[in-house]
Parts: structure tokens; C-alpha cells; sequence
């Protein structure tokens, strides 16, 4: 049997009587580090197995395995303790290993006594009251959630479902007389009572699609949520790394995969054969898959695999810069049209920038800032139309130049500007004469 044993959160004084008791009964002691050695030290002779921050995911997974092999020996003659500072249960290296030992010795009996954890410590040292609900966050993807006084557990879990929880357990009067712990969630709960909810991570070969998502424009935060929640539940995440700001993939837990240099072939068949192994699978497209994304051709493919796909809606870059410019795209009185497009390039043979033009709209301009000249020079704009180019909308390095239709070019030039910028032209962007919207009376 194995024992999970919280020291708390470093003093000798702040040991529970249950934690005292187990080291002193257990044939062996196990702990991850010196200062838990140094608190069992009066109770027990601690050993010391190495647990190194390192990022490499093989590696660890070898280091696991290889002390998971080590306790369950022990485990499997007498009662043995594994101690680590804190709570077990609570961002611990304990729980790393219970999980290996779950999956490579499931005969092992494994428990836990709980302890002090540096959430509640913090309060009694800051003299902070927490009295209604708060975060406790090492800054990775949100697992799990735990709801006090749960009144109406079913009710509750119902709706956790809808935000992706799907693993739900029930408890009520932990370590009081009539404890309950139970996954059949009652309709009806105690006011000492607890809902565990959790995400599932493990794909068991459900999904048999590829995610297309939107990335946003840039700011990680302009994610949709269900964008989101596929990059923390993504077994695989596949982007374009010269488009796709990499702060997005923070959340990622899954392999990343950059595709810049990859032919399509190469990546649909990437693609296909992860999500046939029965993996989640999320092909991550800046701002709108559906906007210049070429994801088209991509499906295409996939069909040939018999893979679906679902399609994530983004924030594209042209919204963030409308935005950052502060104002709206159509305008009661200046123009009630919005006109998107791009310049002939090395996949557009020839464009219609020029008739667009002619129709004094509101004009966006995108993978166009290399030609930018160019246009200007074309379109059937006035030359004292306002103008503007906005470089990496949304992001940390955000720049906006205004101008004119005469004289935009020359001011993005100076800034030696000359790709991932939107173009907008039109009057909206100095608007004058506009009319109140209807909206308003």
C-alpha cells in the first residue's frame, strides 16, 4: 500500500496528526526533494528519489516510470509513504506518480492524508478572508473545477457539461460521520458538500475529424473560448509558425507542429493519419480559417481520407484593426458598404482593385502591404481620401499609420513596413458629416 502524505507548507509544526502517524508506521518513506526529507527527518529515515524540472517529455516519462518502479516494489511488501510538502492532491509531484503507478501498477493500493496546502497557508500569512470564489492557477489549461456547498449538484454538473466538464464526482461531510463520496450526482446536496468536476483528457478515438480553428489576429486573448478549449484538449496542434502568434499556443499541452514548409500534400496526410490513431486534432489558421485561410484544398484532402472537418470560427485581423483605428467599418451617411480583397499576387493572377474602388465603399486591403505603392497609385479613390495601415493588429507590437490615399505609402516606407498589415481606405476613417443611426431615435 501506498500513502500520499501532505507535510504542509514547511513548518514542522504545521504536520497533522494523521501525517505524524503514517511515517512512523510505514516500512519505507519516499520524498522528492531535501526540505521534505529535512520535515520526515524526526519521524522516519527519508529516501530521496530525483524528480528534475525539465521540459523534455520523454525524458520525464523514463524518470516516472523509473521511480514509480521503485516505490511499487516497496509497496507491494508493506506500507510504504511517499511525502511531499503541501497537499498531495494539490499541484504535487505525488500526483504524477500515482498516476504511472496507475497505469503500470494498477495492483497497487494507493491513498492520500491531506495536509496544509500553501493555498491556505497564504491566507493565514496575508491575513486575506476569502469569502467567495477565486482562482488558484499555476497557469495551465483549467481541468478542473472544484464548487462548494453544491445545493443543487445535478443541476450543476449539467452545466459544467455545456462548458466541456464530462468526469463529475459527489462528495458531502468528508471525514465527518455519514461521509459520502459517490460519481451518481443527486439532485439534492448537503451544505458541507463538494462537486468535483473534470476534463476528460484522454481521446478514446471519438473524434474523427480535424478542428479547423481561428487563431484571432494576434493577442491570445481574442481566442473564442471553444477555440481555446480544443488547444488544451489538442492531442496535436498544427499552425502556420510565420502567421500564427506562438503566445496562442501557450495553453497547448499536445505535440505543436509548424507547418511553414510543409506542401499540402504533406500536411493533410499528417493531419489524417493522427486523427485515424484516434487523436484530437487542431489545424490552428491566423484570424479566420475562412478568410484567405486556403483551407479549402485542405478539406479537399481530407475527404479523400474520409475525415470530416469543423470549422472554428476567428477574430480576423481586419475586426482587431478597426478597432485599434477606433471606428466602424460602415457608417450612416458615409457608406453602408464594406468591400474585402487582395492584389494580384503569386496566387492571384489578376484583381479587380480598381473597379472595387470605383464604388467610394469602405475598401480592405489584405496581403497587400508589399504592393502597397502600387495600389494606392491604382485605386479610383481622391487622392485626399483617408487612409490607413495597421501592422500586427491586436498585438504587442501593434503599429497604426494614417494617411491619405497621396501620401500612405511614403509614411509605411519610412517604417520599412511591408507585410502583415491590414489596408482599410475611406472616408469612415475621418468621418464628418455622419448620420445618427436609426438605433438611437
Amino acid at each position: 500500500m501506498l500513502i500520499g502524505v501532505g507535510l504542509g507548507p514547511g513548518s514542522s509544526d504545521l504536520l497533522t496528526l494523521a501525517a505524524v502517524k503514517a511515517l512512523k508506521e510505514s516500512t519505507k518513506v519516499f520524498v522528492p526533494g531535501k526540505l521534505a526529507a529535512d520535515l520526515v527527518a524526526p519521524y522516519a529515515k527519508a529516501h530521496v528519489l530525483d524528480f528534475p524540472m525539465i521540459q523534455d517529455k520523454a525524458e520525464l516519462r523514463k524518470l516516472w516510470e523509473s521511480n514509480a518502479r521503485i516505490v511499487a516494489d516497496e509497496a507491494k511488501k508493506g506500507t510504504v509513504s511517499f511525502a511531499v510538502l503541501g497537499d498531495p492532491n494539490f499541484f504535487s509531484t505525488f500526483s504524477h506518480l500515482r498516476r504511472t503507478l496507475k497505469e503500470k501498477y494498477p495492483d497497487v493500493e494507493v491513498t492520500t492524508i491531506p495536509g496544509v496546502s500553501a493555498i491556505t497557508a497564504q491566507a493565514a500569512r496575508t491575513d486575506t478572508s476569502i469569502e467567495s470564489s477565486f482562482i488558484v492557477s499555476d497557469g495551465s489549461p483549467i481541468e478542473t473545477k472544484i464548487l462548494l456547498k453544491t445545493r443543487h449538484p445535478e443541476k450543476t454538473r449539467d452545466e459544467l457539461v455545456k462548458d466541456g466538464f464530462d468526469d463529475f464526482i459527489y462528495a458531502e461531510r468528508l471525514f465527518m460521520e455519514n461521509e459520502k463520496v459517490t460519481r451518481e450526482i443527486p439532485s439534492e446536496g448537503d451544505y458541507f458538500s463538494i462537486l468535483v468536476a473534470g476534463k476528460r483528457r484522454e481521446n478514446k478515438g471519438g473524434n474523427k475529424a480535424v478542428f479547423f480553428v481561428g487563431a484571432g489576429p494576434g493577442n491570445p486573448k481574442y481566442i473564442t473560448v471553444k477555440g481555446r478549449e480544443l488547444l488544451e484538449s489538442a492531442d496535436l496542434v498544427m499552425y502556420t509558425g510565420s502567421l500564427v502568434n506562438t503566445d496562442v499556443l501557450n495553453c497547448v499541452r499536445g505535440e505543436k507542429l509548424d507547418s511553414h514548409g510543409m506542401k499540402l500534400e504533406e500536411i493533410v496526410s499528417v493531419l489524417a493519419k493522427n486523427v485515424k490513431a484516434g487523436k484530437t486534432v487542431v489545424r490552428l489558421h491566423s484570424g479566420d480559417p475562412s478568410l484567405y485561410g486556403a483551407i479549402i484544398e485542405q478539406i479537399d484532402g481530407l475527404e479523400k481520407y474520409g475525415i470530416d472537418i469543423e470549422i472554428i470560427p476567428g477574430v480576423t485581423s481586419l475586426f482587431a484593426s478597426a478597432a485599434a483605428l477606433q471606428t466602424q467599418l460602415t457608417l450612416n451617411g458615409i457608406t453602408e458598404t464594406l468591400i474585402i480583397t487582395r492584389p494580384a499576387g503569386a496566387t492571384l493572377e489578376k484583381d479587380s482593385i480598381k473597379e472595387l474602388s470605383r464604388h467610394n465603399a469602405t475598401m480592405a486591403i489584405y496581403l497587400g502591404t508589399h504592393k502597397l505603392r502600387e495600389i494606392m497609385d491604382d485605386v479610383a479613390y481622391p487622392r485626399d481620401t483617408p487612409a490607413a495601415v495597421v501592422y500586427h493588429a491586436s498585438w504587442d507590437d501593434e503599429k497604426i499609420i494614417r494617411g491619405t490615399v497621396g501620401d500612405i505609402a511614403d509614411r509605411v516606407e519610412e517604417l520599412g513596413i511591408d507585410k502583415s498589415a491590414m489596408i482599410i481606405i475611406g472616408n469612415v476613417l475621418s468621418p464628418g458629416n455622419f448620420k445618427r443611426s436609426h438605433l438611437y431615435g
